[in-house]
């Protein structure tokens, strides 16, 4: 299975986290779910960047209910993308 390289990690960190429409989203379980998805899908060298956004679980929160959810929609997005490209199947 083709690994997300470190730069593609990058850009989605940040894209995700510029989205953020308050400061409450950092520890969001709708962003730290993408976060932990690229987690899975990306290489060895990337891990880096990816335990910059890891907070403790006692300091993660359920979801606000924000709508539009940016960080929510890109990870729901991402795993669309995946899907199609039958890099995963979805049970």
């Amino acid at each position: 299975m083709l690994k997300l390289t470190r730069q593609e990690v990058q850009i989605f960190l940040e894209e995700a986290a510029d989205s953020f429409p308050h400061d409450a989203c950092l520890t969001c379980e709708c962003f730290l779910g993408y976060v932990t998805r690229l987690r899975v899908d990306s290489d060895e060298t990337s891990q880096d960047l990816i335990n910059e956004y890891q907070v403790e679980r006692k300091n993660m929160h359920s979801c606000l209910g924000c709508d539009p959810c940016p960080p929510g929609d890109m990870y729901a997005e991402y795993n669309r993308k995946k899907a199609q490209s039958g890099l995963i199947t979805l049970s």
